[in-house]
Parts: C-alpha cells; sequence; structure tokens
C-alpha cells in the first residue's frame, strides 16, 4: 500500500471519528438542556396555577367589596334624601 493511501485512510477514520464525537456531544449538550427547560417550565406552570388561584380569590373579594360600596352609597342616599 502507498503512503498516500494509507494518509489517506488514516485522515478519513480521523475525520469520521471526529465527526461522531462532535456530534453525539452536541445531541447530549442539547438533552441536558431540553431537561433542564422542562423542569422550568414545569415549575412555572405549577406557580401559574398557585396564582390563578390567588386571582380568583381576588376578584371573588373585589366584587364583594363593590357590592358593600353599592350598598352604602345607596344608604347615604336615602340618609341624603331624609336629611
Amino acid at each position: 500500500m502507498s503512503n498516500e493511501l494509507m494518509v489517506a485512510i488514516v485522515g478519513l477514520i480521523g475525520s469520521l471519528a471526529g465527526s461522531i464525537i462532535g456530534v453525539m456531544g452536541s445531541a447530549k449538550l442539547l438533552t441536558y438542556r431540553i431537561t433542564q427547560l422542562e423542569e422550568k417550565m414545569k415549575k412555572q406552570c405549577e406557580n401559574c396555577a398557585v396564582m390563578d388561584g390567588r386571582v380568583d380569590r381576588i376578584e371573588e373579594r373585589q366584587s364583594v367589596m363593590e357590592e358593600k360600596i353599592k350598598v352604602a352609597n345607596h344608604r347615604i342616599e336615602n340618609l341624603e334624601k331624609k336629611g
């Protein structure tokens, strides 16, 4: 076998090995980052569920307070009419 052919074969094997190692490393990093993102999103969704419950309670309190204000204003109007 000639030296040129040996050099070409060794270069080909080296290039293939480097490419395969690079692709595998990149895939591993991508998988890790996706997993981290999924965990972050899961935590955020849990926080959103908690916040939704709080917002619902705040909206209920607000509607009760608005009704109380309407009743108080009505009573004030009645007192002003009598006075």
